[in-house]
């Protein structure tokens, strides 16, 4: 047995026997490279699977097959674990809405935990991955119970496939896009020329060009191979999209006085309240996973970029309070990108923090030219670079509300 199935199997073991020992509480999954899982299990049943690279791109594709048009400002929630968990609870407010019944919810269940069993199972071909198990960490109210051991027999069949067809290496969360437009015009048809070069745009994942074009994974990825070999077509990671929640906070409000109620205490309710965003542009996923703790940490919204490419289609469209940016990027440097973002009249006057490890006076001189706020050093440490992040964002509210006054 080869090196990756005998991890691919030891990894299938390690889930099915907590399917046996009829296991109640959260498995999580970490990797090397920073991706973490999260699988619920209710007396052995499959109930919820969630994480890895695109959490949130995933609830968008799978609800958008239901073409279901959610308002979350009309959404909110009881507890902070509902809010932790908020994709498996819009499900259940939804539900209980009668916006979509029970029956309808489960194949959207089934397609998570499909997904993110596969992501799991060939991450582990080629990574290690580590367990940790929670019995306290239940998921309630349980919509749907799936039997454990058919959906990780169905993806681990489903990797063997794709091992088979030769692209087990290729994950269906990568992006493809045009790497030689003039030798892919060359040689494929006018037909196949100008839809690969509309499609493939570095920004859709396989699985969402796949659902986009109605066309089996498997098939999509299988026939653009031939062009990826011969250098036409790459792929690259491509970023999650910001949570639907992302820029909203959990706020207490005490409910409207009652007369008291001795049986039971009624819990506090938790609205969602408008926060700063951040946005931290780095090609490095350790460096934005590092940021967005520090980030996060202050009770504002994170937005990573890891494509300088797609920087400013991004940065336009969320309109972040701060932006984070790395000097040094592959294809867009950062002093570039910077004076690129100064161009544009909504990020006038937005902090831009340069993120560096050359912290020189020539490298603080150029900055300041091409429009950077400050410095940050990456060898600062988390508190010293929390301290900046909060200072320049509490300074530029400062200065807004002296304006709007």
């Amino acid at each position: 047995m080869d090196t990756d199935n005998l991890a691919v199997y030891s990894l299938v073991e390690q889930l099915r026997g907590y399917g046996r020992k009829q296991f109640t509480g959260k498995l999580e999954l970490h990797s090397v490279k920073d991706y973490k899982w999260s699988i619920y299990y209710c007396h052995g049943r499959l109930v919820w699977a969630t994480g890895g690279a695109h959490s949130h791109r995933r609830w968008r594709r799978l609800m958008g097959q239901y073409k279901l048009q959610i308002d979350f400002n009309k959404i909110s929630f009881r507890t902070v674990e509902e809010l932790r968990l908020w994709d498996y609870h819009v499900l259940v407010i939804l539900m209980k809405r009668m916006v979509i019944t029970r029956e309808q919810i489960t194949p959207i269940i089934e397609g998570f935990v499909q997904e993110v069993l596969f992501d799991i199972i060939q991450c582990a071909a080629n990574d290690k991955i580590t367990y940790y198990c929670d019995f306290e960490d239940e998921l309630t109210p349980v919509i749907s119970l799936i039997h454990a051991e058919h959906a990780i027999e169905y993806a681990r069949q489903e990797w063997l496939t794709w091992r088979k067809a030769g692209v087990a290496d290729f994950s269906p969360n990568l992006a493809p896009w045009i790497k030689r437009p003039g030798q892919l015009k060359e040689e494929a048809s006018d037909l196949t020329y100008k839809t690969l070069i509309t499609i493939l745009d570095g920004r859709r994942s396989l699985r969402e060009l796949s659902t986009w074009m109605k066309k089996d994974l498997l098939t999509l990825v299988q026939s653009l191979m031939a062009y990826y070999h011969r250098g036409m077509v790459g792929l690259v990671e491509v970023s999650d999209i910001q949570s639907p929640i992302a820029s909203l906070s959990l706020n207490e409000v005490n409910e409207p006085a009652q007369l008291p109620d001795k049986s039971h205490s009624k819990p506090k309710r938790i609205e969602m309240m408008a926060r700063p965003l951040i946005a931290c542009v780095d090609d490095s996923n350790q460096v934005c996973a590092t940021i967005e703790q520090i980030v996060r940490g202050f009770g504002f919204g994170f937005l990573g970029i890891r494509d300088s490419i797609n920087v400013l289609p991004l940065l336009v469209e969320y309109k972040p309070e701060m932006i984070i940016l790395d000097l040094v990027m592959p294809i867009v440097g950062g002093y570039e990108l910077c004076a690129q973002i100064r161009r544009i009249p909504d990020f006038k006057d937005t902090p831009i923090l340069i993120l560096t490890s050359n912290d020189s006076l020539i490298d603080r001189f150029r900055a300041k030219l091409v429009g950077a706020t400050s410095f940050i050093s990456k060898t600062a440490g988390n508190d010293k670079i929390g301290e900046e992040v909060n200072k320049y964002l509490l300074t530029s509210n400062q200065e807004m509300k002296q304006l709007e006054e």
